[in-house]
């Protein structure tokens, strides 16, 4: 470690004595499944997902009076619908945060319910955290949550727990990686790399639309797919590999990727990403990674050339500070700090 990284730890614990002593006389009840970071544990409790959604429902509107503060889980629907029927219980007068809040835009019908639900449940509204500074003026325009009840909260990694050594030598491989189904882009990428001397490996999720995605570009001989993947299998696959890329459609209205993207700087690996709201929030283009324009094969096709062909100095430097950024400014304990 660094004496920057150092400083930087120590400056954290600072932090989290802080908080354990602002939270010491709070009850707190949360849905954010985050119950790997010892300290959040101290400060809050986790109420999980489980069992059916009507008693999920049913125990967070008759647990929820007895505490201060509700975190909620912003990407999950059943947590909006339980605040919006909250929010039509004049006993109820618990203050609540919507953390982790990533939402695109929907048309329509389910626009207006989108809209709806948050206007049901803004009576008990504290504050709702997106991750991008970015989604502030978006989530006001679209939404109707007033600026003050607004904060951005960055994303982290979320490596607590799995094996995040170096890469062993029989890891290592010439290979770019590649994964994930939410939003991605990845007509544009195969475009790019259908041709190329390189080898890209994805990793999905198995249904059907890995399946609809595969048979379309089965006989691309430099791209294999894998759907039995587990999640520490992939995480050590982003540890041998060479880099890693990340395509996100276009028009979104909120940030997709972040985990994956900042995991992936997390072992010091130059990540290649789509322009776009979430990889803006972590990636200095040029400086930790690089960003290209959305929808263009040819940009990607340059992006993963220059990014191989350049001095393995430059390389080095852009390495070590992606590893950095994902260490320092934005690990996964500082996240819950943040958020807390």
């Amino acid at each position: 470690m660094s004496g920057e990284q150092a400083d930087a730890s120590r400056r954290q614990a600072l932090r989290v004595d802080s908080l354990l002593h602002r939270c010491r006389n709070l009850r707190i009840l949360s849905t954010l499944p985050y119950t790997k970071i010892e300290f959040w544990n101290d400060c809050v409790t986790t109420h999980p997902l489980q069992g059916s959604r009507l008693s999920y429902l049913w125990r967070l509107i008759t647990q929820a009076p007895k505490y201060d503060l509700v975190f909620l889980t912003g990407g999950e629907r059943i947590d909006l619908i339980y605040l919006a029927f909250a929010g039509l219980m004049p006993w109820m007068k618990t203050s609540h945060v919507i953390a982790d809040a990533h939402w695109q835009k929907a048309h329509g019908l389910l626009y207006a319910l989108q809209y709806l639900l948050l206007r049901m449940g803004r009576r008990l509204t504290a504050q709702v955290q997106p991750h991008s500074d970015e989604e502030i003026e978006i989530y006001h325009r679209i939404y109707g949550i007033p600026i003050d009840r607004l904060r951005a909260v960055p994303w982290g990694s979320t490596l607590t727990g799995y094996d995040v050594s170096p890469a062993s030598r029989e890891e290592r491989g010439d290979y770019l990686l590649t994964g994930g189904l939410s939003f991605r882009d990845y007509e544009t990428l195969f475009k790019a790399i259908s041709g190329m001397e390189v080898q890209l490996q994805v990793g999905l999720p198995s249904g059907a639309q890995a399946d609809a995605l595969m048979k379309r570009w089965k006989h691309t001989s430099n791209i294999h797919f894998y759907t039995d993947w587990s999640n520490a299998q992939f995480i050590r696959k982003m540890a041998g590999c060479r880099m890693f890329v990340i395509p996100i459609v276009a028009g979104l209205t909120r940030s997709t990727a972040d985990q994956t993207l900042v995991n992936a700087m997390h072992f010091g690996k130059i990540v290649i990403a789509t322009d776009s709201i979430g990889p803006r929030i972590y990636i200095r283009h040029g400086i930790n990674g690089f960003l290209v324009p959305a929808e263009s094969a040819q940009a990607w096709r340059e992006a993963i050339r220059d990014a191989l062909t350049m001095p393995v100095e430059v390389q080095r430097v852009i390495c070590e500070r992606a590893a950095y950024s994902a260490q320092v400014e934005f690990n996964e304990s500082l996240r819950m700090i943040r958020t807390l």
